[in-house]
C-alpha cells in the first residue's frame, strides 16, 4: 500500500508489480485522475495522498510538469523551420 508521500513508489517498480509497462501505467493513473482519484506523483514517485499537504505537494509538482509542457508547445508553435538551419549557418 502506497498510503502517504513517504511511501511513495517509484512508477517503474509500480508497473512492474502490476506486470504492466511504464506508459500503460501512466494511461491508468490519468483515467483514475479523470475519475476523481487522488494520485499523487513527486520525484520519489506515485502516491494516494493523505493530508491536505501531501495533496498540495503532489498538486504543485503536476502544476510545475504543466507549465513546462506549456513552454515547450509554444516553444514548438514559434519556432522558425528552419531554426536548426539558422543555429549552425556561419556568420
Amino acid at each position: 500500500e502506497h498510503r502517504g508521500i513517504d511511501r511513495a513508489v517509484k512508477g517503474k517498480i509500480l508497473a512492474q508489480a502490476l506486470d504492466i509497462d511504464f506508459r500503460t501505467l501512466q494511461s491508468r493513473i490519468e483515467y483514475l485522475h479523470k475519475q476523481g482519484c487522488a494520485i499523487g506523483s513527486i520525484d520519489n514517485g506515485y502516491f494516494i495522498p493523505t493530508n491536505e499537504d501531501e495533496r498540495r505537494a503532489g498538486i504543485i509538482k503536476k502544476q510545475r510538469t504543466g507549465i513546462a509542457i506549456n513552454n515547450a508547445v509554444n516553444g514548438y508553435t514559434l519556432a522558425e523551420l528552419d531554426w536548426i538551419d539558422q543555429l549552425f549557418k556561419e556568420d
